[in-house]
């Protein structure tokens, strides 16, 4: 049992957690899938929709959102990273919240929701003080962005259990819960654009840093909040779409200024960027639905979930899956396929339901859930090994 708890895939907080993030991506979408084609349907004790926008985010989601936060903080705050047992216990709590919610039907509602609720409230309260240290104060926004991702999920419950509470609906919650991950990938994106444009661009043999400026992240980030308070009060109002206007443009003139030159052709550098991409097109498409009728008010819902937050994932996954495991970044080849399925995932999501609704069921979830699969089973093929086995460089970690 010792040498379980000591070995290389306990040894850090993202090996892990990357690791049953991507066995769980298509997992989760097994019994949502299996219902809308009507092959299938697991006891749910809430709505479908609710459950696998559920499992998407406060299982999939939050697995990588640990995963990073675990090895991100240690480095900025200079703290001691969580392993081994204690690691172990964090693992158990995830995996506890996934078996009761599939559970959920035959489970006490409550007991469901605690559980779920206390593997983010325990990473939460790791995290605080570390960042809230000399070291960790630089990134007390990441912290913020938990904070607001474990709030909206103690709302989500809350909702759930006491649906007379006068709280917003669960599916505006979950919205919101996306959303939030839009601003933490736009907080991220300044710190892992710097490290790794600089990386494309020697590799391209372009000369110089990139010229990133931090008043037009900042505001960036700004209107992105903005949208974000918008979208959660007053979903679809003509005021939340030009906001939402507003923060596409915003991460659009931000993009401007990443590296457009041969850099780009590195695929680390190419996965961030598409991630990105979609972000600006999914606050458009909201735009949009919220100003005219032809327009579903789901447009650009799923540009931002499986393209922006999906793509974010794992690029974070593939970046950080060599850096932290002493590796060069020379990404495996099975990424390239594995972005172009991811891709097509975002964009069958996102199209079919608003122009070929007739096909919806074959071409808007069939075959973007094998497409999906496809791509983070790649994802596995590629980096597995590099998870539960020691750094090739040799140090802890």
């Amino acid at each position: 049992m010792g040498s379980v708890l000591h070995g290389p895939w306990l040894a850090y907080g993202f090996r892990p957690f990357f690791l049953l993030a991507a066995v769980y991506a298509p997992l989760a979408l097994i019994p949502w899938v299996g219902a809308l084609l009507q092959q299938f349907t697991l006891p749910m004790a809430m709505m479908p929709l609710a459950w696998h926008g559920h499992e998407m985010l406060f299982g999939f989601a939050s697995a990588a959102l640990v995963g990073f936060l675990l090895t991100s903080i240690p480095s900025w705050a200079g703290v001691r990273p969580l392993e081994g047992g204690a690691l172990a216990v964090l693992v158990i709590l995830w995996l506890l919240g996934r078996l009761a919610f599939w559970l959920s039907a035959s489970l006490p509602e409550p007991l469901a929701a605690a559980v779920n609720i206390a593997f983010p409230l325990s990473v939460l309260f790791w995290a605080t003080p570390a960042l809230l240290s000399e070291g960790g104060r630089r990134h007390l926004s990441i912290g913020l962005v938990l904070l607001a991702f474990v709030l909206v999920q103690a709302l989500f419950y809350l909702s759930w259990l006491w649906p007379e509470l006068p709280l917003l609906p669960p599916l505006v919650l979950l919205n919101t819960a996306v959303n939030v991950l839009l601003v933490l990938i736009a907080l991220t994106a300044s710190r892992i654009v710097r490290v790794i444009a600089m990386a494309a661009k020697k590799e391209a043999g372009e000369v110089g840093p990139p010229r990133l400026t931090p008043a037009r992240e900042h505001l960036a980030v700004a209107v992105l909040i903005f949208y974000v308070v918008a979208d959660m009060l007053a979903p679809g109002h003509p005021v939340t779409g030009w906001i939402s206007l507003a923060a596409a443009a915003a991460q659009a003139d931000r993009l401007s200024e990443w590296p457009w030159g041969r850099a780009m052709g590195k695929l680390y550098m190419l996965l961030l960027t598409t991630a990105y991409l979609w972000m600006v097109v999914g606050l458009v498409l909201v735009g949009i639905g919220a100003l005219v009728d032809g327009l579903p008010g789901y447009a650009g819902r799923h540009a931002l979930s499986a393209g922006a937050a999906g793509t974010a994932i794992l690029a974070v996954f593939c970046i950080a899956g060599l850096r932290h495991t002493g590796r060069p970044l020379n990404l495996p080849r099975v990424i390239w396929p594995a972005l172009v399925t991811l891709f097509l995932t975002a964009l069958l999501r996102t199209l079919v339901p608003i122009w070929w609704p007739e096909i919806y069921l074959l071409a808007g979830v069939g075959l973007p859930f094998v497409l999906w699969l496809i791509a983070y089973f790649l994802y596995l093929i590629g980096y597995a090994r590099f998870l539960v086995s020691v750094r090739a460089d040799g140090l802890a970690g």
